[in-house]
Formats: structure tokens, C-alpha cells, sequence
């Protein structure tokens, strides 16, 4: 699954005049930045690998002491090492699956890929470089079903101390649950518009410092 299959072109139209729309009432600048993963999670297809490896093993194994085979009588190690060999290359295709590779990465591996992928996109996006310090980025990251909110200290100032990013996440999670990536991100855009707009209103004469396009990277 892809940022570009899952945001088309006119949902990225959409989602631009989203955009334009929150920040015409507040000084924060917002960037919305999707990519596919976070990372290529490789270790996952060693672990799907070697577990399919070590279960032909034991299961040629097994079924030769049970069952004795004429045509493997002097040929069982060659006969198991191609077994696992044969495993190990389809338990390698198998983990290229999002679905299947995703069950051998642990939920601390993701959160920690996502949170570092999150911050070099704050940065490189010079959402770092306001002159207010307003940006803000909404990073959602595919593969990982996760979406991480980033501000600078100028919104961080602004806010009150119970007031927390959930709302602008929630309708994005819930987009890629129910396979509406677009959706959400079109909701959770105007809910950061709207918090913004009530703690961080716009200036008399507004300058738009960031792109608003969303950023897809696939």
C-alpha cells in the first residue's frame, strides 16, 4: 500500500485546500507528510525465514522416522537441506507481504521507526525555520498504521497544558482502519486548524512560509 494508490490525485487537491483553508485563520503553518514505511523491517523475514526452516526441518524429520521413505534412505541431509533452503527463500517472498510482515515486528520497533522517521521529516520539511517557530507536521506513516503530530515550541507555548494532539490523531487512525486514509487526514487537518485558530489566531498581514501540497513518499 502506497501514499500515491491510497491518496489520489484529487484527494491530494482536497487535502491541499485543506490546508489553505486552517491556516487562513492561524499563524501555524501545517504540513502533511505520508509515506509508506518507516523503515524495510528486514529482520522480519529472517525471523518468517528461519521459523519456516526449522518447522520443514522437524517435519521431514518427522515424517521420515515414522513413515521411512525408500528413495530418502542416504540422502536425508541433502533432502533436508534443500527443504530448508526452499523455506528460507519462501519465507523471505512471504514477509514481502505488508500483512505478513508486519506480524514479526514488534510494536516497539514500529513505534520507535515511526517517531525517528517523524522527526528527520520535521526537519527536513524546515518546519524547524518559522519565524514564529509555528510549524506543525502531521506525520502518518502506512505500513505501521501510525500518525504522530510534531509542533514547534511556538504552538507548544500556545496551548494549554491539557491540551493534547488525540483529536487530530484519532480521525486519521480511524481513516486507515476503515480504508479511508484520505478521509481521515481531511478531518484530522481541520481539527488542527481549528485548535490552532483558537490559541494561535493569524496575523493582520499572514505570510504562507511552507508549501501546503501534502508530501507522499512512496
Amino acid at each position: 500500500m502506497t501514499p500515491t494508490r491510497v491518496i489520489d490525485p484529487a484527494a491530494r487537491l482536497r487535502l491541499e485546500a485543506a490546508v489553505i483553508e486552517a491556516e487562513r485563520a492561524t499563524s501555524g503553518e501545517i504540513v502533511v507528510n505520508v509515506v509508506r514505511a518507516c523503515d524495510e523491517y528486514g529482520s522480519a523475514g529472517w525471523r518468517l525465514a528461519v521459523l519456516l526452516a526449522a518447522l520443514a526441518f522437524l517435519g521431514l524429520a518427522e515424517l521420515h522416522a515414522r513413515w521411512p521413505l525408500p528413495w530418502l534412505e542416504g540422502h536425508l541431509i541433502p533432502a533436508l537441506f534443500c527443504a530448508e533452503l526452499v523455506a528460507l527463500l519462501f519465507g523471505h517472498a512471504l514477509a514481502r507481504v505488508d500483512a505478513v510482515r508486519r506480524l514479526f515486528v514488534s510494536e516497539a520497533l514500529l513505534e520507535h521507526r515511526v517517531a525517528e522517521r517523524a522527526r528527520r521529516a520535521f526537519a527536513e520539511r524546515g518546519l524547524a525555520r518559522t519565524a514564529g517557530r509555528s510549524g506543525i507536521l502531521l506525520f502518518v506513516a502506512l505500513f505501521e498504521r501510525r500518525a504522530v503530530v510534531l509542533a514547534d515550541e511556538g504552538i507548544h507555548r500556545a496551548l494549554g497544558p491539557d491540551e493534547r494532539w488525540d483529536d487530530v490523531v484519532a480521525p486519521v487512525l480511524a481513516g486507515l482502519r476503515d480504508g479511508r486514509a484520505a478521509d481521515g487526514l481531511l478531518a484530522a487537518v481541520g481539527r488542527c486548524g481549528e485548535l490552532l485558530a483558537r490559541r494561535l489566531p493569524a496575523a493582520a498581514r499572514e505570510v504562507n512560509e511552507l508549501p501546503d501540497p501534502v508530501v507522499l513518499e512512496d
